[in-house]
């Protein structure tokens, strides 16, 4: 959770997806624990696969929310890279009258 409130207040999109991706670390992270906590008995099986069953939904959830914003992150991409190509041609069209006017 820390993890990804401290990516939204990030100044971009990409930067949020890395807080997004520690924080699917960190998911990774608490199952581990989680079975480390089975094997010295603080919990059960059927605790270990509620902790499995969050952790997939809350998984899935942080995925699906990188994919939204790698989306837009690329539609910008794409969008910048357009208008720096027609930046271009307006510039090599040019001729020496248009420059030195």
């Amino acid at each position: 959770m820390a993890n990804i409130a401290e990516g939204f207040h990030r100044k971009s999109n990409r930067d949020f997806m890395k807080f997004l991706d520690y924080s699917r670390s960190s998911i990774a992270e608490t199952l581990s624990h989680s079975y480390v906590a089975l094997d010295q008995g603080y919990i059960d099986e059927n605790e270990l696969e509620q902790i499995k069953t969050q952790a997939e939904i809350v998984w899935k959830k942080v995925n699906n929310l990188i994919t939204y914003l790698n989306k837009s992150v690329n539609k910008s991409v794409k969008k910048t890279n357009k208008t720096s190509r027609t930046n271009i041609n307006h510039k090599t069209n040019r001729t020496k009258s248009d420059i030195t006017n």
